[in-house]
């Protein structure tokens, strides 16, 4: 191919529908080198590259590609148009407009640079709808497509990647959902001839430059075409090269009158700006997402605050969560701690490099909302939507199991529990992608027409704990000798009903009388008063002196008493009916402990059949199966290699690739606006948000039931608003403080997550029962019936 000099007005003689590349030039020389480079590189060579030289005062341009012909390296056919006196970037691009003659126009600034794929991209995003006036592309620095982050324009992409990666990151990760646009963005946009044709050019009222591409794309929207953005095209923006030679006062004064013109001829245009910047669900925040994605990995907000003081299976779980991620190098995160963060975590948070961490207190609506907030345990209460609504556009939710969702006895009354069912209802119809421990606790999920079955992920929790400060040494209980006088079964778990500890005791006394075997049960966990079996145990054991004799209930113990007991026992009985995923087998074979079983509910997909050694509940058959495995030997050995086998395929850096997998997919899918659900669905998110701003002292002031009246309140804001006042005002009000002993009240937090069972599950379980009670229903939609009614994804 050859370098063409075009003379005159002529336009290039081009079929309808090819395209033609324009790169207005002037000045520059640089960064043009650097664009046309790109351009000849990776475009097809079939497409001719116009030059339209608006009468630069620099020939270098001219003369370098010159020499490119010279010496063979044009593939392409290229044309130079030289003005003859500078018109600006208005009048130059009507000029090429003209030179195209029949074809369409991909405008490129001069000071931008292409990867592959980058025509084809935009042809196709044209062609997707023959109503299409533009397709603009992804850049890093392009008011609301700049990416990776959301309506951050940047100078140059992340340090550690390069155009061509990112770009093919891009490409390949693409939904091409190409989104509307309220404006063509002029960095790198494919112009339709048939809207030039139907609106005309840019109206040289806007030159020399800024504000003629919205312009055009106004006239061409009320026209009836519209603009989309070429959402698996990525395109390197130096931003401002175009502009460089005027002075900067000219350029803010220029541009300022601009906008002025723009906003009288299209008053409503700011509002549809002002829409593609905010809305979260937009098909232009989701391929946004996605492209920020594909160059940086996911950008997720964590919340653990459930990090307090107190170590047990749910702390556990976020802290080895949140490492794991950290360690893969493949997402940003940022932590949202507890005000009272556990000496246990902070060493782990300390040593995690780039890891960004936030407090409930330092969040304000101006906060940095993620494209995702992961809540890696269950809800407790409304209150923690809108606040996790602060923080992400989309809300990923670890949910455990439906235990409490579907049985009344751990509630003390009937309106608990039903408000317990709408926060777990209206939990999972809010969040984005619902996150489950194993395919039983979705499967049951989806049962319960909770959860869109394309938004649920699996992700098995990790039993290999990595994080050496987690790790605690046994330490010898008080009740010591209670239990050392002869072996023992070790039944883990509070005494709610669902974990069958009225079996165990059965199965004991089967063993004892049936079996010659001469050993004790010892229980380990808390008691509750709602849904216990308590009384079923008493009932059981008051007939049975000799097996009373022989029962130990040591209630809850801390973690060191329990490794204790564990290293001790003959073997952990596990009788539980329904787990989510079930953590004590796993506990038993760190031990070297044998763990009697039955293969149900979750543990029938995390452990092998062949493992399971209780028949449910026949105390009878199961004795006869469990005995072997209470005296060393090859039998024993064999079942404890086989739950440590069964552990080792359960690690936190497979959970941690599975987590970031659903974030993947999260982004990938339609967005759910949280902002919006939490408005429509929850009356009082919008009250909580604001209370969390105020605080709890100043709800005491100016809330519902106020210390201040309203007239009070407005002579102390005149007074504080006044420089001559405010200080003195301060300090009375300080002194008066101080002589009444007292300071105010610190604004409420959320309580940290205890631990129910001490084996580590349904750790947030008594959290979230308690936080239900305290919502307000009144006025509130039942969630069930919204439920039936939404769109699945």
């Amino acid at each position: 191919m050859a370098l063409s000099t075009l003379q005159g007005d002529r336009p290039l003689e081009v079929t309808d529908g090819t395209t033609v590349v324009v790169i207005p030039l002037y000045g520059q020389h640089e960064l043009f080198a650097q664009c046309l480079s790109s351009v000849l590189e990776h475009t097809p060579v079939d497409v001719p590259i116009l030059v339209a030289d608006d009468a630069s005062p620099d020939e270098a341009s001219r003369w370098w590609v010159a020499e490119l012909e010279a010496g063979g390296h044009l593939r392409h056919a290229v044309y130079w148009s030289r003005a003859e006196i500078n018109a600006g970037f208005v009048g130059n691009c009507n000029r090429a407009f003209a030179l195209c003659g029949r074809g369409d126009v991909l405008l490129l600034n001069s000071d931008c640079v292409v990867a592959d794929g980058w025509v084809e991209g935009l042809r196709a995003a044209v062609a997707s709808d023959g109503s299409i006036a533009t397709a603009s592309s992804l850049t890093n620095h392009g008011s609301i497509v700049s990416v990776p982050v959301r309506n951050t324009p940047a100078e140059a992409l992340p340090q550690h990647t390069t155009l061509d990666v990112a770009a093919r990151a891009v490409r390949e990760n693409a939904r091409r959902l190409y989104p509307r646009l309220p404006t063509a963005i002029g960095h790198c946009v494919l112009v339709r001839r048939a809207a030039i044709d139907l609106v005309g050019g840019f109206d040289e009222a806007f030159a020399p430059g800024y504000g003629e591409e919205v312009d055009f794309s106004q006239r061409c929207i009320a026209s009836g075409m519209q603009h989309v953005l070429a959402d698996d095209v990525l395109v390197l923006h130096q931003g401002g090269g175009t502009f460089q030679a005027a002075g900067s006062a000219t350029r803010d004064a220029l541009q300022l009158a601009h906008e002025k013109l723009i906003r009288q001829r299209y008053p409503a245009y700011r509002i549809a700006v002002e829409e593609a910047e905010s809305e979260a669900a937009s098909p232009l925040a989701r391929a946004l997402a996605i492209a920020g994605e594909a160059i940086l990995g996911p950008r997720v907000t964590v919340d653990v605050r459930c990090l307090g003081p107190y170590l047990t299976g749910t702390q556990v779980h976020a802290l080895e969560l949140v490492h794991a991620l950290w360690r893969t190098g493949q997402a940003q995160v940022r932590l949202l701690l507890p005000d009272g963060l556990g000496t246990y975590a902070q060493p782990v948070i300390e040593a995690m490099a780039g890891v960004e961490t936030i407090r409930e207190r330092d969040i304000v609506p101006t906060t940095r909302r993620d494209p995702l907030v992961h809540r890696p345990f269950q809800v407790s209460s409304l209150r923690d939507l809108s606040l996790l609504e602060l923080l992400g556009e989309r809300l990923v939710v670890t949910h455990q199991d439906l235990i409490s969702y579907r049985n009344p006895e751990y509630f003390d009354h009937p309106r608990q529990w039903r408000q317990f069912r709408d926060l777990t209802a209206e939990t999972l119809a809010t969040a984005a992608t619902t996150i489950f421990f194993t395919e039983h606790a979705a499967a049951d999920a989806l049962a319960e027409n909770l959860v869109p079955a394309g938004r649920v992920r699996v992700a098995h929790l990790g039993v290999d704990h990595q994080l050496e400060g987690l790790q605690v040494d046994a330490r010898i209980p008080a009740f010591a000798d209670r239990v050392t006088d002869r072996p023992f079964l070790l039944c883990l778990g509070t005494n709610f009903k669902h974990k069958n500890r009225l079996f165990a005791l059965r199965l004991l006394r089967t063993l004892r009388e049936d079996h010659g075997w001469d050993g004790r049960l010892v229980f380990c966990g808390p008691h509750v008063v709602r849904g216990s079996s308590a009384g079923l145990e008493a009932e059981y054991l008051a007939s049975r002196p000799d097996l009373r004799e022989v029962t130990v209930d040591v209630a809850a113990v801390d973690e060191s008493e329990k490794r204790w007991l564990l290293g001790r026992a003959a073997a952990v009985v596990y009788p539980t009916t329904y787990e989510g995923f079930g953590l004590v087998p796993f506990e038993a074979a760190g031990a070297n402990v044998p763990c009697l079983f039955a293969a149900v509910s979750a543990l029938a997909e995390v452990l092998p059949p062949a493992l399971s050694t209780l028949v449910p509940w026949d105390p009878a058959q199961s004795a006869a199966r469990v005995r072997p495995l209470l005296d060393a030997g090859a039998v024993r050995d064999a079942h404890v290699d086989g739950l440590r086998a069964a552990a080792a395929t359960l690690t936190w850096d497979r959970t941690a690739s599975a987590v970031l997998e659903a974030y993947h997919d999260t982004l990938a899918l339609p967005a759910r606006d949280l902002a919006r659900v939490t408005e429509q669905h929850i009356p009082d998110a919008r009250y909580w948000a604001l209370r969390h701003q105020i605080g709890g002292t100043g709800m005491s002031l100016v809330g519902p039931d106020r210390l201040l009246p309203e007239s009070t309140q407005r002579a102390l804001a005149a007074l504080l608003r006044r420089g001559a006042t405010r200080g003195p005002l301060l300090t009375v009000l300080g002194a008066l403080a101080r002589l009444g002993g007292g300071s105010p009240p610190d604004r409420p937090s959320l309580p940290p997550a205890k631990d129910d069972d001490g084996d580590g599950d349904d750790d947030e379980r008594h959290d979230a029962i308690e936080d239900a009670e305290g919502e307000a229903q009144v006025g509130r939609p039942d969630p069930r019936a919204r439920r039936r009614a939404r769109e699945d994804g």
